[in-house]
């Protein structure tokens, strides 16, 4: 590479030769790998740069530092190796140093239990440096910093024992989630956020918690079909809103959504050893809906004596779930209508008297229906709709003004040249008052 440079640049010499070494140093692949071998410390292999850096200049201050950190580290002097690595960090923020740097002392920080530093070096990685060699590593270790933040109890300053704060390693998952939305710790921290929300439940608002272990479960099944966890987020997703169902007599809107995952765990993991357990907690899911539904037409049943409004939601019951307990008894009481039992009268139509309503037996219903079909349309002429045919029925009030009665005349239009009929007193439409001295009409 070297006699390629030389003769290609020609005339440049050494500053071509220089220029070229640093355009070569930008490129990914002509980066140095930095190795640790136990009794040897630090040394940079691979690439260009390792020949042509070797021991001289920054490389080897650098590289001094880091030996000079890890022996510190090693010997439990952290606030030395902190220091060293920091400087590394410091001076040389383009150098395959200054990544290896910020993990040793992301490790050291989890070591003295100061995960919140731990986790802000990681970071630093993951922003700066993505194709830093161990990046997976760094992913691991905000994922380690995210369960220590729920398990153990931080140190200020590395020595004073302080409260756990789980609260942070909701963030902390999902920063893990979103740097590393490729790799299987994606799917672990969806997973630990959703059980650390039910978990810590007793300091969040419940329905909150809920909510957020819902989001993350739901995030893992849409973006993870295929993790091992997509299993146990169905099965979570029916039990929270299992949990969430408080009985037939209130809204179904969980009992719903309970059913539709636990059908959805069936139809995709029916060979699994939960398989039965879920097929059990669905059975008893849709009897729940179902029984909602009983519940709906007893109540037309018994209180507003509508049986069609009853039949209606038993036959819905019994769609629902047909083998179920509930659909058994919307049956009896579907047969019950059918042979035209009414429901026993309430205390209500004992003293008001039951509500008529015409739908209350089925064969009243029914013969009601054909006779209305039977009554075929005929047709007839305006005549047949007034008692006498060319008569024109008009109201009349008597001049009195006390009596009402109708009265038929002669068609509105009379034969031409028929002289109109004289108007009576009795036929006067609104009668006249009668003239007073006090009146002010002239």
């Amino acid at each position: 590479m070297i006699r390629f440079l030389r003769r290609r640049l020609g005339g440049l010499g050494c500053l071509g030769l220089w220029v070229a070494a640093g355009w070569l140093a930008l490129r990914p692949a002509a980066r140095a790998d930095l190795v640790y071998t136990p009794g040897e410390g630090w040394q940079v292999k691979g690439g260009v740069l390792g020949p042509l850096f070797g021991d001289m200049g920054a490389s080897k201050s650098a590289l001094e530092s880091m030996n000079s950190a890890k022996a510190a580290q090693d010997a439990g002097r952290y606030w030395s190796a902190l220091s060293q690595y920091e400087d590394v960090v410091s001076n040389y923020p383009g150098s395959v140093f200054a990544p290896e740097a910020l993990f040793q002392e992301g490790i050291i920080y989890i070591n003295r239990h100061q995960f919140e530093k731990a986790f802000g070096c990681f970071d630093r990685i993951v922003k700066r440096y993505p194709d830093y060699p161990n990046f997976d590593s760094v992913i691991r270790q905000q994922f380690n910093v995210a369960d220590l933040m729920t398990s153990e109890r931080p140190y200020l300053w590395g020595w004073i024992p302080w409260f756990k704060d789980p609260a942070k390693a909701f963030d902390y998952y999902d920063t893990v989630v979103k740097s590393a939305p490729a790799t299987e710790y994606a799917p672990m921290a969806l997973m630990k956020i959703s059980l650390l929300a039910l978990k810590e439940s007793w300091f969040l608002n419940q329905s909150e918690a809920s909510a957020q272990a819902i989001e993350a479960l739901r995030q893992l099944i849409n973006d993870y079909p295929q993790s091992m966890f997509a299993s146990d987020a169905y099965l979570q997703l029916a039990q929270i809103y299992s949990n969430m169902v408080v009985g037939p007599a209130y809204d179904q809107g969980a009992t719903r959504q309970a059913i539709r995952y636990l059908q959805d765990y069936l139809f995709y993991y029916r060979e699994t050893r939960s398989a039965a357990d879920a097929e059990k907690e669905r059975n008893d899911m849709l009897d729940t809906y179902a029984r909602s539904q009983l519940l709906l037409g007893n109540f037309y049943y018994y209180y507003r004596n509508s049986n069609r409004a009853a039949l209606i939601f038993y036959n819905q019951a019994v769609t629902i779930a047909p083998q179920s307990p509930a659909a058994k008894d919307a049956r009896a009481q579907i047969d019950k209508i059918n042979r035209g039992i009414l429901a026993p009268m309430t205390p209500y139509d004992w003293i008001f008297g039951r509500y008529n309503d015409h739908a209350l037996s089925l064969a009243a219903e029914q013969g009601r229906i054909e006779k209305l079909a039977a009554a075929a349309f005929e047709a007839r002429s305006a005549e047949d709709f007034i008692e006498t045919p060319g008569m024109e029925t008009v109201e009349t009030i008597s001049s009195s003004g006390q009596t009402q009665e109708y009265q038929s005349f002669e068609p509105f239009l009379n034969p031409a040249g028929a002289p109109p009929p004289a108007p009576d007193a009795s036929s006067q439409l609104i009668p006249a008052p009668p003239p007073s001295s006090g009146s002010v009409f002239p």
